[in-house]
């Protein structure tokens, strides 16, 4: 039996005790042959600085997108007023060459056709205080009907292409 009893093995129980556990919160890790000692419920530094810096990153890029929608908002409203701009240039231009149009028509019926401004002297009034009426005149009776006269044209015209 005695052979029996060094092959089993047993087991340390007490890592699994809970009231054990409370009380030793520092570990030992063995690094190179030196021990060091932590406790179970500390940060390290770079955990810390990595979740400062991955924060800042998150807030940098939440902020961009909002820059970049307020930019791409501005934009549109920025070509809808060129757009609109744009046609009103059209508009003015249209407007003056239209007045530069009359003022060259004017300019060119002085100097080449030697008109000039209407006189008051030149202007005359017609009163129609009598009314308005419309004589038709007589008509002329015709002698001969339309087809002979048409044969006639027709005949001459032949006359004349054979001369």
């Amino acid at each position: 039996m005695q052979a029996v009893i060094e092959k089993t093995t047993t087991y340390d129980l007490s890592r699994f005790d809970r009231t054990a556990a409370k009380n030793e919160e520092k570990t030992a890790v063995k690094t190179k042959g030196k021990t060091k000692t932590r406790t179970k419920a500390s940060i390290s530094s770079f955990s810390v600085f990595s979740a400062i810096v991955t924060f800042v990153m998150l807030a940098s890029l939440l902020f961009s997108y909002v820059g970049l929608t307020e930019a791409s908002d501005k934009n549109r409203k920025s070509y809808a007023e060129l757009e609109d701009l744009r046609e009103e240039i059209q508009m003015l231009e249209i407007a003056r060459n239209q007045r530069m149009g009359a003022l060259q028509v004017r300019d060119w019926a002085v100097t080449k056709l030697g008109m000039s401004k209407i006189d008051k002297s030149q202007i005359t009034y017609v009163t129609t205080s009598g009314g308005d009426r419309f004589e038709h005149g007589a008509e002329e009776k015709r002698e001969t009907p339309r087809l002979i006269t048409g044969l006639i044209k027709g005949f001459s015209t032949i006359v004349e292409f054979i001369n």
